[in-house]
């Protein structure tokens, strides 16, 4: 048989391979294998028809012989490589695409094969330079083949935002109605903190394709960031209309809910995402937050520790499983996870003053001091490091005239915060100026009635007052709100100047400590 006969037998093939008859294409492809069998043109189509079916192990087969009769074929390493590629083998298509470039160093499609694949193995700064490569020799070639998209993906996963928002731009010129790319370009708009210019693509892409849950979950997101919060549950809605198994969607529902503060809708939406994904540790992270608010301490615990079992490394569920602890009164257990969490961050400044508070639940003035004075060395940014410091301090000696100074300067830190308020009311105490110490502690409890501080404070001001009943009744709110007992030693400072309210009331309260 003659060349121009297996030429024939392969145009036919063609023929056929283009309009989707794959079995007559084989057929003839097969035919011209077997007159011809030296001849490698016929293995590659036959190859290239196996790879459109799926039938990966004889493409892989037919390309093999290709390239053993013709080494230096480099569609061939490249074609082996998309195979290779789609099977998800990573390292031999990076071989197959790195052959076809060292044989063709203008390969355009083998340099962007090369950069999906190191896109695929996370190694985006990789995928750029093959990328530039392949824009930098055929710029409308790479394009349409779908370089700036997977550049653009390189950059998002880089967090190289505004760079990835201009390569989706530039794809979206070759594919304008390709939803996949009106997706990432909104996605990259919203990572960016521009949810509001990602809508329109969102818009676009469900024109295009109004049946897709991912673009309804997607724009969804956007809106929750806007704080669109009905726009946003109607488009998380409609996704798990498409299809209700899609963790992340009820997870999103879930913080839209939140946002809401329609409190029981985003437990029972993030319990639904747990079902479907237990391991998604993002979402233990917030309902717990949600039990906390709740004041359902050990539900919180439970699921910081699933949290853990996960990832034992997880610094904050470390650090808010031992703050539950201390919530809960087991303050061994809540240093045992503080302890961890300063070891995993050892500038972590709110896990030193959590453990100097577990360590005041256990009459541990001295450590708690320590612990205290070092979360404010770490971080002078917040009021509470520094007032909790200077309270363990009143209670190891009695204030000299620097100490409201001190508060103070601790209180502009965070000036209209619960602590800044506590250390301007315990200033004033401390300067005789009781009206305006009242009304600072006043503030302080308008912000938060639950804390124990400023009950405790208000205390000591109405018994310096002789306002006794007042004093009574804030001593006692500050003890069922369980203040750790060694924090009332500035009791003592009643003594000489109230030594009637001293004996009858503050000494009880001392003694029950």
């Amino acid at each position: 048989m003659t060349t121009g006969d297996v030429s024939e037998y392969n145009k036919r093939g063609a023929d056929y391979a283009l309009s989707g008859d794959y079995e007559r294409a084989l057929t003839e492809f097969s035919q011209a294998i077997q007159n011809h069998p030296q001849e490698a043109s016929s293995y590659y189509n036959r190859a290239l028809v196996y790879r459109s079916l799926s039938e990966y192990e004889q493409a892989l087969r037919d390309i093999q012989r290709v390239i053993e009769l013709q080494p230096t074929y480099g569609q061939a390493y490249y074609q082996r490589g998309i195979i290779y590629y789609l099977q998800h083998n990573n390292r031999r298509a990076l071989y197959d695409f790195s052959m076809a470039v060292a044989l063709n160093a203008q390969d355009v499609q083998a340099l962007i094969g090369r950069g999906l694949v190191y896109n695929v193995m996370e190694e985006h700064e990789q995928a750029i330079l093959n990328l530039d490569r392949a824009l930098v020799l055929d710029e409308h070639n790479a394009g349409r083949l779908g370089a700036y998209a997977s550049r653009g993906q390189a950059y998002a996963a880089l967090e190289r935002l505004d760079e990835a928002i201009a390569d989706f731009q530039h794809a979206l010129y070759f594919k304008p109605h390709d939803v996949i790319l009106l997706n990432r370009l909104g996605a990259a708009y919203t990572d960016s903190g521009r949810p509001e210019c990602a809508l329109e693509h969102y818009h676009k892409a469900l024109d295009l394709q109004p049946q897709t849950a991912f673009t309804y979950n997607n724009r969804g997101e956007a809106y929750r960031l806007l704080e669109r919060y009905p726009e946003a549950i109607a488009d998380f809605d409609q996704a798990l209309s498409l299809d209700a198994n899609l963790a992340t969607v009820y997870y999103n529902r879930g913080l839209a809910h939140d946002g809401l503060s329609a409190t029981q809708q985003a437990l029972a939406d993030y319990t639904m995402a747990l079902s479907l994904h237990p391991t998604f540790t993002a979402v233990y992270h917030d309902r717990a937050g949600i039990y906390v608010r709740l004041k359902r301490y050990q539900e919180a615990a439970a699921d910081y520790s699933r949290i853990l079992t996960y990832d034992p490394c997880d610094v904050m569920a470390r650090f808010s499983r031992g703050t539950m602890y201390l919530y809960l009164s087991q303050p061994r257990n809540a240093i045992e996870d503080l302890n961890r969490a300063i070891e995993l961050r050892p500038d972590f400044a709110c896990a030193y003053t959590n453990r100097g508070e577990a360590y005041l639940y256990l009459r541990d003035l001295k450590q708690a001091s320590r612990d205290c004075s070092r979360s404010w060395h770490l971080d002078a940014s917040h009021a509470d490091h520094g007032w909790m410091a200077q309270w363990v301090d009143m209670c190891l000696l009695r204030p000299d005239a620097a100490v409201p100074e001190r508060l103070e300067q601790i209180a502009t830190a965070e000036p209209a915060v619960y602590a800044a308020y506590v250390c301007r009311g315990v200033a004033h105490f401390l300067g005789q100026r009781h009206t305006l110490a009242l009304q600072e502690l006043e503030y302080a409890l308008a912000l938060d009635l639950d804390r124990w501080d400023a009950h405790f404070w208000k205390g000591m001001i109405s018994a310096s007052l002789d306002h006794d009943e007042e004093a009574l009744t804030s001593l006692e709110r500050a003890v069922a709100l369980n203040i750790p007992s060694i924090l009332l030693a500035p009791l003592h400072w009643l003594q000489q100047e109230h030594a009637d309210f001293y004996a009858r009331h503050a000494m009880s309260f001392l003694n029950r400590a």
